[in-house]
């Protein structure tokens, strides 16, 4: 769904985030962020049908690193559109914006963000040959990868700012802040951990000073893939949180 200018609310609130020393646990990954966060990390090629070959070495070196500190991954991706059509909009940006990317790129044009064509499958091979478990949606994962977290009292691993919005007990990890690549070992012991930020709906609720049960309600409020209340001739101001007005393009990728 995407709850438009969330992410960069929250990154500008400090006190909502913090430190985390991430190990010997589940985690229910958020798939689409995976592989999109790793082929531009360091950035992969974009002009020459795709840069599979360092890209699987990426995706072996994260798993090796949840590995080392003991964590076990479980691996959702989204399927296909939802059936209802309700985001046709978005999706038909989207598209138009990566047409446009794609046209400079054959130009010889700087770019960021266009995936090749087949890193899903790719990267769908690389967890089958690491034999980590994975499983694809027939639509949108975020509900199932949510209900899973609950399930496994686990947190999530993702950038999608809906699961600022799902009340998951163990919380919620942004990948922006997911330091996979500096793996610790905890002072006075043996144990590896993975430096990072975690998220809770407590200390966001706190800090907003909303009641939990109506996140719900806020994200509609905000704007998101599916409603946009100033569209709909509804002006909406955040009075005293400049950072996030509801007309801000989404955050998601």
């Amino acid at each position: 769904m995407g709850v438009w200018g969330l992410t960069s609310f929250v990154k500008d609130q400090g006190a909502i985030l913090t430190d985390y020393r991430f190990r010997n646990s589940k985690v229910v990954i958020d798939g689409c962020t995976l592989y999109h966060s790793l082929y531009f990390n360091p950035r992969g090629d974009q002009q020459h049908g795709g840069d599979y070959d360092d890209f699987e070495d990426q995706v072996c070196k994260f798993f090796k690193a949840l590995r080392d500190c003991s964590i076990e991954p479980y691996v959702i991706i989204d399927g296909g559109s939802d059936h209802t059509d309700k985001k046709f909009e978005t999706l038909r940006k989207r598209v138009q914006s990566r047409i446009k990317q794609a046209n400079h790129l054959s130009m010889g044009l700087k770019e960021r963000g266009l995936l090749p064509i087949f890193v899903k499958q790719v990267f769908k091979q690389v967890l089958s040959s690491l034999k980590v478990p994975f499983a694809q949606c027939i639509f949108e994962a975020d509900q199932e990868i949510a209900s899973l977290a609950q399930r496994w009292n686990c947190p999530v691993l993702s950038n999608d700012s809906d699961f600022y919005i799902f009340d998951i007990q163990a919380g919620y990890l942004p990948f922006f802040h997911f330091q996979w690549q500096n793996v610790s070992v905890q002072r006075g012991s043996s144990q590896n951990y993975i430096p990072c930020k975690r998220y809770t709906t407590t200390s966001f609720c706190r800090q907003v000073n909303i009641n939990r049960q109506l996140l719900p309600v806020f994200a509609a409020i905000a704007g998101n893939d599916y409603v946009n209340l100033t569209n709909m001739g509804f002006s909406i101001r955040w009075k005293g949180y400049p950072q996030m007005e509801s007309n801000q393009k989404p955050s998601k990728f």
